[in-house]
């Protein structure tokens, strides 16, 4: 565990928006914004079983929380997460860290909700995957 928060500190300070590794290696990296990086991830493995996935993302709200829940992810790390992505993970019995907890991820202007975190609300795992994709 100590090893996965070294690499978690050597995330943050990199260029990259997620980070997504298996048994301790990195298998995925993205600089996209939003959830775009996990649903390439997801649509690149094409059913491919992926075991002890450990993602890195800086901003986890709770369609990135769907995605990681649908992944079958053994553990997500954030830089920022919201109380619903939180909620989410608990209830799937999927491990987090959050350096910081927000009550929910804003749009760019911060005048509402995240477009994400607002389609993701009331959608299982599954239903928010297919929507997206």
């Amino acid at each position: 565990m100590f090893l996965i928060k070294e690499k978690f500190k050597k995330f943050l300070n990199s260029s990259w928006g997620l980070e997504i590794s298996q048994k301790e290696k990195i298998i995925f990296r993205s600089k996209k914004s939003g959830v775009r990086g996990l649903l390439d991830f997801i649509n690149k493995r094409e059913s491919r079983s992926c075991d002890n996935l450990v993602i890195f993302d800086k901003i986890v709200g709770r369609g990135a929380a769907l995605l990681a829940i649908h992944l079958k992810a053994k553990i997500v790390y954030g830089e920022l997460g919201s109380k619903l992505a939180a909620r989410a993970l608990r209830k799937y019995k999927i491990d987090f860290y959050f350096r910081q907890i927000c009550a929910n991820i804003l749009n760019r202007d911060k005048s509402g909700l995240c477009p994400i975190e607002k389609l993701s609300l009331g959608k299982t795992p599954e239903e928010f995957y297919i929507n997206q994709s």
